[in-house]
Order: structure tokens, then C-alpha cells, then sequence
């Protein structure tokens, strides 16, 4: 077999990929799927979005991909017929992203998906996760969020927890830059807020969890904890100490506005350990890179076990973490399956991946 029969017979007995939402993060998964020699058969955006129609390798900035982008969801999976569909929407399991998976599953394609909420979407009694849970039982195939979080806020802190025999306490401190996430994602971190509007908008907001909240639960899942009562927040506005230049707003911020916010999420557990992360989200200045760090400590609050992992690019993980995470949600049981019913997250080479 030569090299370009073997190349088509691998694609051949690959999953039939779909990526559903070609923003930032989409575009990145597809560019990163296509040089693996994926089997890439559809890109779909909202109706009315300016990609509709769009040549995708245009879109992504590569060559081999050309077909356009398609508006019409329905008719896209039903022609594409794919067994997995990347979703790149939103944060949250609203209305919106409700009917996008509850569309995809109808066509009887599995759905791996970057929104945050979707890591454990049982952590709030939100009726759609069980709704979509049910659906996709009935269509026998599997809903699985993951990212970044799955491998650096669970995955490594669980196995980090399992060396200790004296556990107390979990606490982890990030920082991400959202100029790396595109338009959307920076004004849902109030870049470019002023002080006064942005305590008028936590004054008068109703705002949904935040990213880490679920992850906190995902992480009390997969060390084997149970959550007593629910995750105490607060928010800290990081304020610009000079001019600083936004990529993904495409303007500067001045002096004293807003470049980003901080949450920070505790969650107690029946078994007296406390989990807490703060997260940053910011616009990034001169040096500034990403990074996690974790510190454990025993029941009397002495320090354990610490991990850091500097200079990140967190939006690169983001994408690889759901790539490599494919396979394992296609052999998954039906239904929404949460990280920690996943096996270990390991790497996928190229030609065993996808």
C-alpha cells in the first residue's frame, strides 16, 4: 500500500468529525484535526453568521478543507452523517445550547463540547442537563464536556491528591488571558468596564455560576468527595495600571478601566476537605503568561503538596485536552458522561487519535 492509499484508507475507518460554532476555539480544533489527518466532513455555524457559505480551509488557514461552512444544522449532520460533533458555541447550557445539542443528538452523532458548564452540568438543578441526558440515552450516544480544566483542574489535581494521606484542603490559583478567546468571551470578563459600571453590573447582574464553579465539583468527583452545601463566590475587578492594548476588542484600555475580573469559588465537602480556585481572566501586558497553581494541605492547614505549571497556552490545551479526549467519548455509555467516568487523560498520537 502506498503512502496515499494508506492515507485514505485511515480516513476511512476514522470517526467522521463535525465542528459545530468556527470562532477562535473552533477554528484552532479544526486546523489542530486537520493536520492529524482527521476525517473532518462538516463545519456549521448559527443561522445568519457571516461564515455561512465560507470555504472552512479559507476560514481555518489551511489547505484540503474545501467546503463551505453550512447555516442549516439539520440538514448539515443529516447529509454529513458525522459520529462526533465538536461544539464551540457558549459557556452555558442555556436554551440556545440546548436545541445545538439536542439537534446533534437527534442526528445520532455523539457531542464533545468546550462549554464550561457541560464539565458537570449536574452541579446546579438545571433541568436541561436532564432532559439531555434522557435524549440522548434514548438516541444512544454520549454528551461530554471537557478542556483545559479537565486535564489541569481535575485530572492532575486528583492524581496530586492521591499521594497525599492527609488531605484538608485543595486550593488552586490560575491565570488565562482572554485575548487568546476572541470578542465574546472579553466582554463577559467586562474588559474595558469602568469601576463604576462594572459594581453596577455586580450590583444589578444575575449571574449564572462561573467557569470553576463546576469544575470544583467535577474535581470533589473525581478525588472521591462529597459536596456539602453550595460554592461561595466573589468577584474582584482587576483594574489596568496603564494603557494596555486588547487584540480580541481591538482597542486600547485605558488607565484605571477594567482589564478582567477574578472569581474566586470554595467548596466544602462532607468530609471536611475545602476546595477553592481563583481564577483570573484577563487583558494580558508585557510578559505576563498563563499558568495554574495548585497547593494541598493537611487537616491542620500545614502545606503538603504543591504543583505549578507556568508559561501555559491555555487556549492550545483547551483544544488538544478535547482532541485526545475524542476516542474515549465515543467508546463512553450513553447519556451525559462527566470527566471523572472518563479513563485517565493521555495522549493520542496522530495516527491513533482521531
Amino acid at each position: 500500500m502506498n503512502s496515499t492509499e494508506e492515507h485514505m484508507s485511515r480516513i476511512e475507518n476514522s470517526p467522521r468529525i463535525a465542528i459545530y460554532g468556527l470562532g477562535a476555539m473552533g477554528l484552532e480544533i479544526l486546523r489542530i484535526l486537520h493536520g492529524r489527518g482527521a476525517n473532518i466532513v462538516a463545519g456549521i455555524v448559527r443561522p445568519g453568521s457571516d461564515k455561512d457559505g465560507q470555504d472552512l480551509g479559507r476560514l481555518a488557514g489551511v489547505a484540503g478543507l474545501a467546503f463551505p461552512a453550512r447555516g442549516d444544522a439539520e440538514q448539515a449532520l443529516r447529509e454529513a452523517a458525522p459520529d462526533m460533533v465538536v461544539v464551540t458555541v457558549s459557556t452555558y447550557l442555556d436554551d440556545v445550547q440546548y436545541e445545538i445539542f439536542s439537534t446533534v443528538v437527534k442526528s445520532g452523532a455523539n457531542v464533545i463540547t468546550l462549554a464550561e458548564e457541560m464539565l458537570y452540568p449536574f452541579a446546579t438543578d438545571n433541568p436541561r442537563a436532564r432532559d439531555l441526558d434522557a435524549l440522548a440515552k434514548r438516541h444512544q450516544v454520549t454528551v461530554t464536556g471537557t478542556g483545559h480544566q479537565d486535564a489541569y483542574w481535575v485530572n492532575l489535581i486528583s492524581v496530586l491528591a492521591g499521594s497525599s494521606h492527609d488531605l484538608g484542603s485543595v486550593t488552586g490559583r490560575l491565570s488565562w488571558n482572554v485575548d487568546d478567546f476572541g470578542p465574546a468571551l472579553a466582554e463577559q470578563q467586562r474588559v474595558n468596564a469602568t469601576a463604576e459600571e462594572f459594581a453596577e453590573w455586580q450590583t444589578a447582574a444575575e449571574r449564572p455560576p462561573t467557569f470553576t464553579y463546576y469544575s470544583l465539583y467535577a474535581l470533589a468527583a473525581a478525588i472521591g468527595l462529597t459536596p456539602h452545601g453550595t460554592v461561595e463566590t466573589t468577584t474582584e475587578p482587576v483594574i489596568a495600571l496603564g494603557d494596555t492594548h486588547s487584540a480580541a476588542l481591538g482597542a486600547t484600555v485605558p488607565q484605571g478601566r477594567l482589564l478582567g475580573y477574578t472569581d474566586t469559588d470554595i467548596l466544602h465537602t462532607a468530609e471536611g476537605v475545602t476546595l477553592s480556585i481563583s481564577s483570573q481572566g484577563t487583558v494580558y501586558g508585557e510578559g505576563e503568561r498563563d499558568y495554574n497553581e495548585w497547593h494541598l494541605a493537611d487537616a491542620s492547614g500545614a502545606p503538603t503538596l504543591h504543583l505549578r505549571n507556568s508559561d501555559l497556552n491555555t487556549a492550545h490545551t483547551t483544544c488538544a485536552t478535547l482532541i485526545n479526549r475524542i476516542p474515549d467519548v465515543i467508546d463512553a455509555r450513553p447519556g451525559i458522561v462527566t470527566v471523572d467516568q472518563l479513563p485517565q487523560l493521555r495522549y493520542r498520537s496522530a495516527h491513533r487519535s482521531v
